[in-house]
């Protein structure tokens, strides 16, 4: 019994050592990269999404198409496409924020020894996963319901 207690009470009486600082240093690094990459990859989807639909709506060969079998004009399509693209943009942009945000907390935590700010920086990647996690259930979801809808 006192050695499961032992055992129980050890898990949260965990050391780093030099390999696992490295590691995690290692890790919080590429979670930059991850963050800064993705950043600007969200910000070009944003900005794509608004050219793409300047050029759909600037062109007068697309604004006198109407699609007969939906009732669309090009130029509602280019405003649909354009806020799939900011979607996807901003989808970038805060996970990237997460990342970004969780990287430099666990850099700053090994840095200074400071067990708060690792903690912080956990909770960061936390964030990250769970909201990509959230993301791929939704596309999954949404995927099946378009299958069963198409069936």
């Amino acid at each position: 019994m006192e050695e499961n207690q032992n055992q129980s009470s050890s898990l949260f009486q965990l050391n780093l050592d030099p390999q696992n600082s490295y590691a995690l240093r290692s890790a919080a690094s590429w979670a930059k990269v991850l963050g800064i990459l993705g950043l600007i990859l969200g910000g070009l989807f944003v900005l794509l999404g608004i050219l793409v639909q300047q050029a759909i709506s600037n062109s007068s060969g697309y604004n006198s198409y109407r699609y007969r079998s939906s009732g669309f004009s090009a130029e509602s399509l280019g405003n649909i496409g354009m806020a799939f693209y900011i979607l996807v943009g901003l989808m970038f942009i805060i996970s990237s924020i997460f990342a970004l945000n969780a990287g430099n907390k666990i850099t700053g935590g090994l840095k200074g020894n400071d067990q708060v700010m690792l903690n912080a920086g956990f909770a960061g990647a936390r964030n990250y996963f769970a909201f990509w996690a959230i993301i791929m259930i939704l596309t999954l979801l949404l995927m099946l319901l378009g299958i069963m809808g198409s069936l």
